[in-house]
């Protein structure tokens, strides 16, 4: 675990404006990650989170996301968490189970971790140790999942925003923006659960899941280009598209728009002068931060549960690892071993170890003399 970093910047210390120029688009993500490939870097990115895990110091990663951001580098250190060695493990496993999300708990996450793992390993490699660390993270994740009631009531920032839309009128028409996008369509299934919910949804392409929901009677897929033109029938709009730009403008609006304006994007989707019009209200990720507290208090028995099962797989990855690194030098030590006695040995360990480690040493050598 030498060596292996976590440079994060979360909402824990940032908000979403701040966040947002770590947001980084995939041809982005590729280029530092070939840039840096000799260092087997992982960078997940999410709404809530950029996080760059690499085996380097915490000066390289700063500087990395720097060049890629155009963040100064002074300005950043006043912002980040830094993680390293053990703890740099420990951050990984907390983040991929949930308990470090803005919604504790909330399953989004894993997914985001495993394919930004499978990201680095397709396409640059990674070493056999990262390999092993965000293997035992996924692992740990699904475990805590089974084991914990951390992941039993599902709450994400796609069920509070549906719920938001849901819960302005007795009966909600909402245009969805992005459908199709991996916080989209989790929003859409959301939407459509509510039986007072009808919703005009754009999206890139009718796959994912709007492929098996495409005939519900209260769904009307439009094509991006006219959401203006269908702007006016809606109560609610939300945005949660990957745009570098603005996907509702304030000047493409009427000086009274009495609606909800639902922003699930970094950078974001809605100009924020929408807000200053007549009747509106506009709302974003860190109003969601926010409106989770409540749902976190009640699991905090979960988290608890959740840091000793990351206790546990961390300490038994640290001996895998250990494990995998001695591997090269079996053969050279049997070789050796026959040429000292078990009693050199023993009087060696006993001059080498603690007690408390020399006296289990003891007791796995017992064991095989029985």
């Amino acid at each position: 675990m030498k060596n292996f970093t976590c440079i994060s910047v979360n909402h824990k210390l940032c908000g979403q404006t701040f966040r947002s120029l770590f947001t980084f688009d995939s041809a982005q993500c590729e280029k530092l990650l070939f840039d840096v490939k000799d260092f087997s870097p992982v960078l997940i990115c999410t709404c809530n989170r950029t996080e760059l895990y690499f085996c380097g110091t915490p000066e390289e990663g700063i500087r990395l996301l720097c060049e890629q951001s155009g963040v100064e580098i002074a300005k950043l250190k006043r912002k980040v968490m830094i993680f390293t060695d053990k703890t740099a493990v420990k951050r990984l496993y907390s983040v991929s189970c949930g308990i470090e999300s803005a919604v504790i708990g909330e399953d989004e996450i894993l997914g985001q971790v495993r394919r930004a793992y499978d990201l680095s390993r397709e396409r640059i490699g990674l070493s056999s140790e990262v390999n092993m660390i965000f293997q035992g993270a996924i692992a740990c994740a699904k475990k805590i999942k089974t084991e914990t009631e951390l992941s039993k009531t599902s709450v994400s920032t796609a069920t509070l925003a549906a719920k938001e839309a849901a819960h302005y009128k007795d009966n909600v028409m909402v245009m969805l923006l992005g459908a199709s996008g991996e916080i989209g369509s989790l929003v859409l299934k959301n939407l459509l659960s509510y039986k007072n919910v009808t919703v005009l949804a754009t999206a890139r392409s009718h796959r994912n899941a709007l492929e098996y929901i495409s005939d519900d009677p209260k769904l009307e897929l439009i094509p991006y280009e006219k959401r203006y033109e269908r702007i006016g029938e809606c109560d609610c709009i939300i945005s949660a598209t990957s745009s570098p730009h603005y996907t509702v403008t304030a000047d493409m609006l009427s000086d009274n728009e009495n609606k909800l304006f639902i922003d699930l994007a970094v950078p974001r989707d809605i100009d924020p002068a929408v807000e200053k019009l007549a009747g509106a209200r506009l709302i974003d990720m860190d109003f969601f931060t926010e409106l989770a507290k409540e749902n976190n208090l009640k699991k905090l028995d979960s988290v608890e549960r959740s840091k000793l099962i990351i206790d546990e797989e961390t300490d038994e990855l640290e001996k895998q690892l250990m494990f995998h690194d001695f591997l090269p030098q079996f053969e050279c030590l049997d070789r050796r071993l026959c040429e000292v006695s078990a009693k050199e040995l023993f009087f060696r360990l006993k001059s080498e170890l603690d007690s408390q480690t020399f006296g289990k040493v003891i007791e796995v050598i017992k064991e095989y003399g029985e």
